[in-house]
């Protein structure tokens, strides 16, 4: 018995089950599955545009398209989200994710990509509505970096498992099958939003009757959402420029195979389930920006060795350190959610959602010219700028 209450202590370290609610258990559900059906294709995705005869440049662009719209539906998403009911946001946004995997498995060249990288993008369209929800429906307030931390990692947890699958499976079935497989599992997990209840929007009326009460100046707040929203743009860019090259750089520079790239996919994901969970617990209980700073490190650590490393194992071990580099969307997340207007909140988190996908927009275009001049040169930009970010993470961003 006692073996058993320790084991609950140890799960209970990094599962928040007094601030969640049957409705957070069902998207955590859902998160899981759809992102296990694209796990099976994601992270070996490049290597699929590289051959449909792709270059570097065009394979920076269909990325760039694909978070441009991201970007672009990404501030719709979060006006809506403070307007209508936000399941119905959530099943529109999840129905559009189906249709991106089955668009690439008719797919002949990289150019026939297109249509489904902007459906890809477009399925963004949930995602203010799915984190108003969450930080909406959080029984414990103080806890809310915790639980969003913990539902994005278990979206990173099915990661773990889908690109060592997906590049194994991909040798024996081919990648349009894999496609397939994975236009099911999504489909799987949207009808399971069909379960939650609804969430309506705060009434308008309700911050009309706040009015008459004695205002609060919300220009420190602006501020502050301000200078995080330009905080994570800048960290998306830089990390964008490299991240989709990864997979490419393990194949052609690395001489891994295909099952190997896959399993560094696996590992990352594993890095980033497990890190993001302990970052949002530090998040908590000391500071969110102190969080970030330690993700920042995380990334430098992992990718310097990664440029001279060719041993797997090693490989692997840096994969994971990587992985934790890329929870640091959950925890600006939950600081501008929780400073946020109620009736603003989808809004205000949409903010900073759509400008570091303006920047992750930008960055996979840039980085294909840069690879393409040096295959070590985009990390090498990524890296330099890591340590000036993490100053100011430390010294200006105030929780």
């Amino acid at each position: 018995m006692s073996r058993m209450n320790d084991f609950k202590r140890i799960l209970a370290y990094g599962v928040p089950f007094g601030a969640m609610t049957r409705d957070i258990w069902l998207i955590c559900l859902s998160s899981a599955i759809g992102a296990f059906g694209e796990a099976l294709y994601f992270w070996v995705f490049p290597l699929y545009i590289r051959q449909l005869q792709a270059d570097y440049v065009e394979l920076g662009l269909v990325y760039s398209v694909l978070l441009g719209v991201s970007a672009l539906v990404a501030l719709i998403g979060g006006i809506l989200a403070d307007r209508y009911v936000r399941t119905k946001l959530l099943i529109l946004g999840w129905v559009i994710w189906i249709l991106a995997p089955l668009i690439y498995s008719f797919a002949e060249t990289w150019s026939q990509l297109i249509p489904g990288a902007v459906c890809w993008g477009a399925s963004n369209i949930a995602g203010p509505a799915a984190t108003v929800y969450i930080v909406t429906a959080v029984t414990d307030k103080k806890r809310v970096t915790s639980v969003l931390t913990f539902v994005f990692s278990m979206f990173s947890f099915s990661y773990i498992f889908g690109p060592a699958v997906g590049g194994y499976v991909a040798t024996m079935i081919g990648m349009k099958t894999l496609l397939l497989v994975s236009t099911v599992l999504i489909a799987v997990s949207t009808a399971v939003f069909l379960f939650i209840s609804s969430q309506h929007p705060a009434k308008n009326k309700t911050e009309k009757n706040q009015s008459s009460l004695p205002s609060v100046d919300r220009k420190p707040l602006l501020r502050k959402l301000l200078l995080w929203t330009c905080f994570f743009t800048l960290v998306t860019f830089f990390m964008s420029l490299a991240r989709n090259f990864v997979p490419v750089f393990l194949d052609e520079q690395a001489g891994l195979s295909e099952f190997y790239v896959g399993l560094f996919g696996s590992v990352n994901y594993a890095g980033m389930t497990f890190i993001g969970i302990a970052m949002g617990r530090l998040g908590d209980r000391w500071r969110k920006s102190g969080a970030i700073s330690i993700t920042l490190l995380l990334f430098a650590v992992s990718m310097l060795p990664f440029l001279l490393i060719r041993d797997p194992t090693l490989l692997m071990l840096l994969a994971f350190v990587y992985g934790g580099s890329a929870v640091t969307g959950s925890l600006v997340s939950s600081y501008v959610g929780s400073i946020a207007p109620e009736a603003r909140r989808g809004l205000w988190l949409s903010i900073p959602q759509s400008l570091s996908l303006v920047a992750a927009f930008i960055a996979p275009y840039i980085g294909g010219f840069l690879y393409t001049y040096s295959p070590y040169s985009a990390f090498i930009v990524a890296i330099s700028a890591a340590p000036f970010l993490l100053l100011f993470a430390l010294l200006a961003l105030k929780d």
